[in-house]
């Protein structure tokens, strides 16, 4: 395992997820992982004046901020990606292009949506996932001394 991809959405869940993530790159030995975060559009925002084509809006990479402290206190290299569009199909797409080895996500995000105890998007992500997927719980620790 090489390749350890950490989703979050600004979540308690997301963090719990970025902690988890932290943990395991420490435990074993690797480089570094990728913070996924991704925004969500509907059909045809893209484009638009609120997204143009290629959007960068600095708000969104504020997510991103809280995982990249984590990481940088445990001297772990963290990678941060923003995407646009809807939140599984960019992860799962993401995973491929770039062949992750591992997701580790949060199961309830910022939605509010509880599907069958996970969220819609974790459910989707595990469903159609081409490598394992770890769904995370906030107060859930690798190790006691994290």
């Amino acid at each position: 395992m090489t390749k350890i991809m950490v989703a979050v959405d600004g979540s308690d869940y997301g963090i719990a997820a970025v902690r988890t993530a932290v943990q395991l790159v420490q435990a074993c030995g690797l480089e570094g992982l990728t913070c996924v975060h991704v925004v969500s559009l509907k059909p045809g925002q893209i484009g638009t004046h609120d997204y143009p084509e290629r959007p960068d809006i600095p708000e969104q990479w504020s997510v991103c901020q809280e995982p990249l402290g984590i990481a940088r206190a445990a001297g772990v290299k963290m990678r941060c990606e923003v995407l646009y569009g809807h939140p599984a199909e960019q992860i799962l797409h993401y995973a491929r292009q770039q062949k992750v080895d591992l997701i580790i996500m949060g199961g309830l995000g910022v939605s509010g949506i509880k599907e069958f105890f996970l969220g819609s998007v974790a459910s989707r992500v595990v469903a159609d996932a081409p490598c394992s997927v770890w769904i995370v719980r906030p107060g859930f620790r690798l190790s006691k001394e994290a």
